[in-house]
């Protein structure tokens, strides 16, 4: 009996397809199958599969005739997988040995539907490991529209593909299958599953390793674009479910979640990406939900009164702390009431970015200097504001004030 249906799509993988599937062969759980989907590569990527599948039978290659893309790939491998469950993993990354093991057994106990996973990223150039995922504690069983509830309250990670471990009768009873997306295609799927699982849990243990690969379409020049494209197909396709259940009231904390981050993301686009975008949408429908987003400027309602104004006008430089997408707000309401910032102001800035509507951003460090003269205005998630205030007292900045908004 297969236990495990592995499913990994494959296009021009060469690089790390062997680091991959030796994970998925050297698991401690026996019962398994490898279903590799191979869409088209112009590499070595089949040479590779046939190569592994000589020395481990449990590996089944599928060659797809024409190249159709990762999401219909995958549905392939739903429609022929005999395990009692299915483990998606993309070619570049991979698995600790027992991770099938541990997901089987933990997921059979509770009779999950879906069990969400842990992660650790790293990088391709350094190979150092980053965390990420999902970080509080879901020690219960939960409905799936539930715990979507839960990972929204907490701002949680929870919409990759890879992270979650799939009872396989559960998918295919409730003909759960990728909508063809070029990008999100994998939070839309999660996103409909957990409207229909009636058992999900979490296992926080850290067994998939995401590569943050450059090359990845994930990782082009055209991420910011591709990314409000799949949120976009996110938010209608779960803007219809609530619809036709409007006793789902979850889906509900859902939307409004989405809608900050789709309209915030909005906010930081040129004309030309607008235009790129909404030549990209498939429907009318989505066309409708992307232009209401466009001419909707205020989020999160920042407005400052004039006790406020008067506290900021005091000070002789005023940073904002936070590199968000509320940050745009604070900047309209400073410029009118006259007021510019010195620039934004981070606890370290990672991602490289040194500039953010025309305005430099600095770590804190940088900027301690002023912390006499300066007020900080914070505009970062309240779950993060006991950080945010230790970090500004050591840094000597002592007048700040936090927004009350939700980020």
């Amino acid at each position: 009996m297969i236990k495990v249906s592995v499913i990994v799509p494959i296009y021009n993988a060469e690089k790390y397809l062997n680091e991959c599937l030796d994970s998925l062969c050297r698991q401690t759980l026996s019962e398994i199958e490898i279903i590799c989907i191979d869409d088209c590569s112009n590499d070595k990527s089949m040479q590779i599969l046939q190569k592994a599948r000589l020395v481990d039978n449990r590996i089944y290659i599928i060659k797809n005739n024409k190249n159709i893309g990762a999401a219909k790939s995958r549905n392939k491998g739903i429609d022929i997988a005999a395990g009692e469950y299915i483990q998606f993993v993309d070619a570049d990354d991979y698995l600790e040995e027992d991770a099938l093991e541990k997901l089987y057994l933990l997921s059979k106990k509770q009779n999950a539907d879906m069990c969400f996973l842990g992660m650790q990223q790293f990088d391709n150039k350094s190979a150092e490991k980053l965390p990420s995922g999902i970080k509080s504690s879901y020690p219960n069983v939960y409905k799936g529209i539930s715990l979507m509830q839960r990972f929204i309250q907490n701002d949680e990670f929870f919409l990759y593909l890879c992270l979650v471990f799939y009872k396989s009768s559960f998918l295919k009873q409730q003909h759960i299958y990728f909508n063809n997306l070029i990008v999100g295609e994998g939070g839309d799927f999660i996103l409909r599953a957990l409207c229909l699982a009636n058992t999900a849990i979490v296992c926080p243990e850290k067994y998939y390793y995401y590569r943050i690969n450059e090359d990845s379409i994930t990782h082009r020049n055209d991420r910011k674009k591709n990314l409000l494209i799949g949120q976009i197909n996110q938010y209608g396709n779960m803007l219809k479910v609530f619809a036709e259940n409007d006793n789902w009231n979850e889906l509900g904390d859902f939307l409004l979640w989405q809608y900050k981050k789709i309209a915030g993301g909005i906010q930081n686009l040129s004309n030309k990406e607008k235009i790129e975008i909404c030549n990209s949408l498939s429907s009318n429908f989505q066309i409708f939900l992307f232009e209401m987003f466009f001419r909707n400027n205020s989020i999160y309602g920042i407005e400052f009164d004039g006790k406020i104004i008067n506290r900021i006008r005091n000070k002789d430089i005023v940073i904002v702390y936070g590199a968000g997408y509320a940050s745009l707000e604070i900047i309209i309401q400073l410029q009118r009431n006259h007021i510019e910032i010195k620039g934004f102001a981070v606890t370290k800035r990672n991602n490289g970015q040194n500039n953010l509507y025309g305005h430099h951003i600095y770590e804190i460090q940088e900027l301690q200097q002023y912390s006499d003269k300066s007020v900080i205005i914070v505009a970062a998630n309240k779950k993060y504001k006991d950080d945010i205030q230790r970090t500004l007292i050591k840094y000597g900045f002592k007048d700040t004030i936090f927004l009350d908004v939700e980020i």
